[in-house]
């Protein structure tokens, strides 16, 4: 149940680091440090602006630079346009006002940087400029005196070049050219004559350096300012988008403690209320999630401390509380005491009324307990019918008067069910703990080993654990049974003998009851009455059980010959019929020795089939699917043995030895035994007398109607399975039960 909690829990708490997670402070960098969720937002927002206003700024400039060459070819194109004037020099070399007016225009224009004038093979001839270059004119290239020369009489006559790396600089050059009709006369000139041919003639080229540099000055400052600008614009949006994240997310800042505690698993952690509609879901959820952890948290422990039938403390539990109380024990020196509790003849209302009835008895019980006791004791259920009480800081005085409250109290209890009344009592055993058992296995062990003194000295009393030495040697003889079983077990050390069961009537063998032996360190045979008990105490019962399982279907798998049928039947204890793969082992073993399941007869005893109907029953069935038989072992010593014939159908109906060993002499034995014989024949199962010593009682059996009979007269034990006729004398057979 602890490991419920603990997956509970963890489960929980995994979702809520998730989701804290994901509200920003999980998020890592390359070397695993944390950042920041505001400051990350901040960062793609400031980020954002920055790729923006540079695009701003540079589709500024480069928009400015294109306005502006624009406008310096629109510029050029209109200085351009004054080319005549300003190619006059070239067939005006005496007009000293033409270069008047040249210079006059370049001052005009700071832009201009120098006019220059080439011969009409591209020699410089003169330049008029603005400021001194430091360089001479240079002449014309081919290249560009070719380009130049085909311009003329063109709708642009000129060309004009610019530098991509340097683009406010231009340079125009244009040819200077006279155009005249041919044949022209003076006096003989006619207008229809317009149309005719002309004469071109090149007198030279005239060249213009630009440079903008100044509006480019001007351009650069702006967009300086303009930049500048952006920037306490960006900074300003950075501190106040900053400002208003953090406000923003203050209730997601807020949930980062909370979320830390809660998983830590401090379930009471308060959460801050949100303004903002999804974070307040948020914390919401957070708080539903916390409180239904803790109800959960709530639940699962009281499931995994206490009883679901009774409330009471469970084994686990009363076990912490007894450590608990040792360590007090021994810290303080005082003394206290465990109260072992076992109903007696709880079983029979479990058989009478049912388990439901059962479980109205154990709480009732409980609540008499919890009532019986001081407020500090602790009272819990130890599993099915057992009780335990830790009576803390008392003396042995006055562990006896809890115990003897405890005893009277359930004696005047009644427990009425199905209009019958039930007065169950019970045996106390209790253990005293002193400095000198400090471990709680010690303890219970002492209290069970009182409570078990208690029944057998005839049940509803105290028994008190006293430590001597044959208890000393009782404690190690059962342990020493335990690792010696263990070896059995283990190194296959077991025997096993095979005692016939005989028809009546005819005194044939039908089949062997497969009994177990021990071996031991003397080479002397145990019998099963010495080893078994300890067997049940320390769980190793089941594998004693397969282990009969395996070991018999070898032997009949040995012993088998066409000649002559072998038939087993083999006990099962109550422990083989609490394990899931019975069945299973059973049929492996039958397919591993091929063994036929018609000659296997398992035998169960009657309390078994009363104790655990359902279980038993589906285990049945499958033994029954398989084809195997049924014996219902002893019995007649139980309640309700009648019921359960018809429902679990057995085939065989074992007697118990207990109504045949005095048979001659006792008649309400003669009669139950008829009783039985007759209602096994009714219900078409054939019954089995046990225990039988003597000719005169297989002869009273054959009388009573009892159809197989086993016993030492019949046939003892033997090592190999043996089919020996049981002689019965007619005078025997002859001889009539006495008057019933």
């Amino acid at each position: 149940m602890r490991e419920a909690i603990d997956t509970a829990r963890q489960w929980v708490f995994d979702r809520v680091e998730a989701l804290r997670n994901r509200l920003g402070r999980d998020t890592t960098n390359g070397n695993g440090a944390k950042r920041v969720l505001v400051h990350e937002i901040l960062s793609i927002q400031v980020l954002s602006a920055a790729l923006f206003g540079g695009l701003a700024i540079a589709s500024l400039y480069w928009g400015g630079q294109w306005v502006l060459q624009d406008n310096y070819g629109r510029w050029a194109l209109q200085w351009t346009e004054e080319l005549n004037e300003l190619g006059s020099p070239l067939y005006l070399s005496d007009d000293g006002e033409a270069l008047i007016r040249l210079e006059s225009f370049v001052e005009r224009y700071p832009e201009i940087d120098r006019v220059s004038y080439y011969d009409e093979d591209g020699t410089a001839l003169f330049s008029v400029h603005n400021a001194d270059l430091g360089e001479p004119v240079q002449a014309l290239t081919t290249a560009k005196l070719a380009d130049a020369t085909a311009v003329i009489g063109e709708k642009k006559p000129y060309i004009m070049d610019s530098n991509l790396l340097n683009p406010r600089q231009f340079e125009i050059l244009a040819p200077v050219w006279t155009e005249s009709l041919v044949g022209d006369g003076l006096f003989d000139f006619e207008p229809a004559d317009l149309a005719g041919e002309t004469k071109t003639e090149l007198l030279g080229f005239v060249g213009i350096n630009l440079d903008f540099v100044i509006f480019h000055d001007r351009l650069l400052a702006n967009i300086k300012g303009a930049i500048l600008v952006l920037l306490i614009l960006l900074i300003g949006f950075a501190a106040y988008g900053r400002r208003a994240l953090q406000r923003a997310l203050a209730s997601i800042s807020d949930l980062q403690e909370p979320i830390k505690e809660l998983a830590k698993g401090n379930l009471g952690v308060k959460f801050n209320p949100a303004e903002h509609r999804e974070i307040s879901d948020i914390v919401e959820a957070l708080e539903t999630t916390a409180s239904a952890l803790s109800e959960r948290d709530a639940k699962l422990l009281e499931m995994a401390n206490h009883d679901s039938l009774t409330g009471l403390f469970n084994r686990r539990r009363f076990t912490e509380e007894l450590k608990k109380e040792i360590i007090s024990v021994m810290r303080k020196g005082h003394t206290s005491a465990l109260l072992f509790v076992d109903l007696d003849q709880f079983k029979y209302i479990n058989d009478a009324c049912g388990h439901p009835a059962g479980d109205r008895l154990i709480r009732k019980v409980a609540d008499e307990l919890s009532r019986s006791v001081r407020r500090d004791d602790v009272v819990a259920r130890f599993g099915g019918d057992e009780f335990a009480v830790l009576v803390r800081r008392t003396d042995i005085h006055g562990a006896t008067s809890s115990a003897e409250t405890i005893l009277s109290n359930m004696r005047r209890m009644a427990h009425i069910e199905e209009e019958q009344v039930f007065h169950v009592h019970c045996s106390i055993g209790m253990a005293m703990i002193t400095g000198e058992n400090l471990h709680y296995d010690e303890v219970i062990n002492q209290a069970d080993i009182a409570c078990r003194e208690a029944k057998s000295a005839g049940r509803n009393r105290l028994s008190v654990y006293e430590y001597t030495k044959s208890a000393s040697a009782e404690d190690n003889a059962d342990v020493g049974w335990m690792n010696r079983l263990r070896r059995a077990v283990d190194n296959d050390e077991f025997e096993l003998r095979f005692q016939p069961i005989n028809r009546i009537h005819t005194g044939e063998t039908t089949h062997h009851e497969v009994l177990i032996r021990l071996r031991g360190e003397d080479n002397t045979i145990v019998s099963p009455d010495a080893f078994l008990p300890s067997a049940m105490r320390f769980g190793l019962m089941t594998e004693i059980d397969f282990w009969m399982i395996e070991n018999a279907t070898k032997a009949y798998a040995e012993y088998s010959v066409p000649a002559r049928s072998l038939r087993f039947s083999i006990n099962l204890s109550a422990n083989a019929f609490e394990n899931d793969d019975l069945v299973d082992h059973i049929n492996r073993c039958f397919e591993k020795y091929s063994v036929d399941p018609g000659d296997i007869i398992f035998e169960i005893t009657e309390s078994l089939a009363v104790r655990h109907p359902m279980h038993v029953e589906r285990q049945i069935a499958a033994l029954r699917d398989m084809g195997c038989r049924l014996a219902l072992d002893d019995f007649g010593t139980g309640y309700s043995s009648f019921s359960y014939l018809q429902k679990l159908q057995f085939d065989y109906i074992k007697i118990d030895g207990t109504f045949v060993e005095d048979l001659l002499n006792n008649p309400v034995d003669q009669k139950m035994i008829r009783l039985i014989a007759e209602i096994g024949a009714e219900a078409g199962m054939e019954t089995i007398a046990e225990y039988v010593q003597n000719a005169e009682s297989m002869a009273l059996l054959a009388e009573l109607g009892v159809d197989l009979a086993q016993g030492f007269f019949v046939g003892r034990p033997t090592r190999k399975p043996e089919h020996k006729s049981t002689p019965i004398s007619l005078n025997s057979r002859r001889t009539k039960a006495p008057s019933l």
